[in-house]
């Protein structure tokens, strides 16, 4: 559908146990609308531009199919945005690379910033995430993405923000992105700029 000038695509399932109209968001199928047998398909686009925004969010927290991605052969070396390192490919396991690199360079960042935000988790860890940038536990644990490794110093900023915010605030109430707000005064733009630098991270590195 078309919506304010913006396209959301999305797959219709019909289901014949669906009591409800659901709306699912996943990598590898994106946004998923769920609906009753006998249920007007006229409908759908309506409701799903009356869930926009929490549509934007999910799509934006998940990761594109490594197929979108045209460099699937990585380079004999590669400089990392977030860190402007040039490392070594040639020859290596390239994800070991990848999570040996985040854990030295993201780990210690994320450290710096729970100190200058007084947000300390009980444990930060770097994962290779499949569908989030990161993401905190309910016992106060942070996984961040190795992939982080692929934006720019701002956006990786945001991620760490974002999530130290959930130590504080466990869903995306409005107090949750009033603190966020404090702490990142320009973070819907980043949010926004976060959506369509996905989309650069090569297919080698998945």
């Amino acid at each position: 559908m078309t919506a304010r000038g913006v396209q959301i695509e999305y797959s219709l399932k019909i289901s014949p146990r669906a009591k409800r109209v659901t709306l699912r968001v996943s990598a590898p199928e994106g946004l998923v609308v769920v609906v009753p047998k006998g249920f007007r398909k006229e409908d759908v686009a309506g409701i799903v531009e009356k869930r926009r925004s929490w549509i934007e969010k999910a799509l934006s927290r998940i990761l594109p199919s490594p197929a979108l991605n045209d460099c699937d052969d990585p380079p004999d070396s590669f400089l990392f945005p977030l860190t402007g390192k040039i490392l070594n490919l040639a020859g290596a396991d390239i994800i070991r690379l990848i999570r040996v690199h985040a854990v030295e360079e993201i780990t210690p960042l994320a450290w710096k910033i729970a100190d200058e935000t007084g947000l300390r988790p009980e444990r930060i860890s770097i994962r290779n995430q499949k569908s989030l940038w990161g993401s905190c536990s309910a016992r106060g644990n942070i996984n961040l993405n190795q992939k982080l490794l692929f934006f720019e110093p701002h956006l990786v900023r945001y991620v760490i923000l974002h999530e130290l915010c959930h130590l504080e605030h466990r869903n995306h109430s409005s107090g949750f992105w009033t603190s966020l707000r404090d702490l990142d005064p320009c973070c819907f733009v980043h949010r926004k700029d976060l959506r369509d630098a996905q989309w650069t991270i090569p297919g080698w590195a998945y």
